[in-house]
């Protein structure tokens, strides 16, 4: 009913049909915007917008996926394992946990000194001071001792004390060899078949941090472990776990010999 409500008004107006049309709802006007140049123009430049979001938000979406990775996946292991680096933080500190805070003993004048008490319960028939001396001498006359410096400085029934300075390796293949000298005075006392090993006053040589380089300077909590106390630092945290290392194996030796 309206539409012939329309097109009588328009009749009798003298407009057409179509001019009726496009003034109730403008559907002509539409279609010839929508075919018009502007209009397609129009649609490009809304469709090249749409396309440079897309790019960016797949841009992005690249680049927090790989920093993820890179957070997380970045340790290598020697079997080509590759571990997250919290795994990786974990087994670092695993490892490096008997060589952390208390691990570098010192006297209360803070020198750095490595000490032991041996006694036997009657399974040897060498005193254990002897045993002792056995083992420094074996240090002293080895072929990579420094033979110019390691020497007994003083022996009696009861106390020895020598000086001894060796190479230990931090690394050694066939194609690098990583390796510093370690000295230090060996001191035993002994009595009623027992025996105090210390391991003390020592010292260090190596390219990178020159001669005579003192323990207390360079293995103590101070100056080997990081802030947090929970890691080692890289290159002072070597010499504090060589040096444990180097220490706890003497004190093996002379604690199995006791045992036979």
């Amino acid at each position: 009913m309206k539409n012939i409500i329309i097109l009588l008004a328009a009749l009798i107006g003298g407009t057409t049909v179509i001019q009726a049309q496009m003034n109730t709802d403008n559907s002509y006007l539409r279609e010839n915007y929508r075919n018009s140049k502007t209009a397609q123009k129009a649609a490009a430049r809304k469709a090249a917008r749409k396309a440079r979001k897309e790019s960016e938000k797949e841009k992005k979406e690249t680049k927090e996926k790989k920093e993820t990775k890179e957070k997380t996946y970045y340790v290598k292991a020697k079997d080509g394992s590759v571990t997250t680096k919290e795994k990786a933080a974990d087994i670092a500190a695993t490892i490096d946990t008997p060589y952390l805070a208390g691990a570098v003993p010192t006297t209360t004048e803070g020198i750095v000194c490595f000490e032991r008490s041996f006694s036997s319960s009657g399974n040897t028939d060498k005193n254990v001071f002897d045993i002792a001396k056995e083992v420094a001498k074996e240090i002293i006359d080895s072929p990579q001792s420094a033979h110019e410096i390691s020497r007994i400085m003083q022996e009696s029934a009861d106390t020895l004390v020598a000086t001894i300075c060796e190479p230990v390796f931090f690394k050694k293949t066939k194609w690098e060899t990583d390796s510093a000298l370690i000295r230090y005075q060996y001191f035993v006392t002994g009595k009623d078949n027992a025996a105090t090993v210390r391991i003390w006053l020592i010292s260090y040589s190596y390219e990178e941090i020159g001669f005579g380089y003192k323990a207390e300077q360079w293995i103590t909590d101070k100056y080997a472990l990081t802030k947090d106390k929970k890691a080692l630092r890289k290159g002072s945290g070597k010499f504090r776990k060589k040096t444990v290392d180097y220490a706890n194996e003497i004190f093996a030796r002379i604690e199995e010999r006791i045992k036979k």
